[in-house]
């Protein structure tokens, strides 16, 4: 999409559902007009960060949150992403990291830094940054989240037997090892509770993606939760 670089103040707070400001928004004829419902606003100081659903969509496609900005004097509506001239971070609604702190299936590497990564064990772009994570461990912690996509068929039974792992390094070694090509996963035979518990760990896994709203893999975020760029590690 088209980046808009914007010149942007401290972040204040997020203001939701019943807010005032939400009601003047929401009361704009462009926005009653595209029947935009407003989920959420932040104040970014010369203009406003705002999270919309549409109520319309076509048949066949699913109502998805996007985020778009309006100006403080409400005469113009920006689409696209905006970028902080400082820090070169695309804005974004801040996030709670108690959400997902503590949560994650497992750590790995020994590094001061610490980051959150989102996983889908079959994604070949995942793949391509696992293969890297052995050469980064001295400098970083590695909190991991599997987070299988529905269009991969054998991201489930893989982000299983990683489960299956006996423990936090073992879990990694499983991780890597299907990285690097091991199909060892197809040979596990789980009982009928194991099968479930490790099924009700995933879900919990996909459960925190999709409430911190990661929408692809490998999703890799800094300490503040801002996303990164990982083949700049």
């Amino acid at each position: 999409m088209k980046k808009i670089v914007i010149s942007l103040c401290a972040l204040a707070s997020v203001v939701m559902a019943d807010d005032p400001i939400i009601s003047e928004l929401s009361a704009l004829d462009i926005i009653k007009e595209s029947q935009i419902q407003i989920l959420k606003v932040h104040d970014e100081g010369s203009v406003y960060l705002i999270k919309g659903l549409p109520t319309r969509v076509v048949e066949g496609q699913e109502k998805r949150p996007f985020d778009f900005f309006i100006t403080k004097d409400k005469k113009i509506l920006i689409t696209g992403n905006a970028i902080r001239t400082d820090t070169k971070q695309r804005v974004s609604f801040p996030m709670d990291k108690n959400i997902i702190a503590g949560k994650e299936a497992f750590s790995y590497g020994t590094g001061k830094e610490v980051l959150y990564v989102f996983i889908d064990p079959q994604c070949p772009y995942c793949k391509q940054f696992e293969k890297i994570m052995p050469t980064l461990k001295d400098k970083y912690t590695f909190k991991i989240y599997l987070f299988p996509l529905s269009f991969h068929p054998e991201a489930i039974p893989m982000s299983k037997w990683i489960l299956k792992g006996s423990d936090q390094e073992d879990m990694a070694e499983r991780l890597l090892a299907i990285a690097n090509g091991s199909q060892e996963y197809k040979n596990v035979v789980l009982s009928a509770d194991e099968d479930k518990r490790l099924m009700d760990l995933i879900n919990i896994q996909i459960g925190l993606a999709k409430e911190i709203e990661v929408m692809g893999t490998p999703t890799v975020m800094d300490s503040d939760l801002n996303k990164m760029n990982w083949p700049s590690l």
